[in-house]
């Protein structure tokens, strides 16, 4: 039983590990590149919290991004 197990899991991490190779490879790394540096906004290093806005988005709750 603990062999089937063991055999599980290391099946896995094997079919995880090749998932993350082809989807790594399959990424246009200069499309992402370029992306990013259009659209990610630079912050200043004065400021204290974290801030990970993209591009041009309004402040909107939730219940008006659902829309209502």
């Amino acid at each position: 039983m603990k062999t089937k197990t063991i055999a599980a899991i290391v099946g896995a991490f094997i079919c995880l590990g090749a998932a993350s190779q082809v989807v790594e490879s399959s990424i246009d790394k200069e499309g992402l590149k370029e992306y990013l540096t259009e659209n990610v906004k630079e912050q200043d290093e004065k400021e204290s919290s974290i801030n990970f806005e993209i591009g041009d988005k309004k402040e909107e709750s939730f219940i008006e991004r659902i829309g209502f």
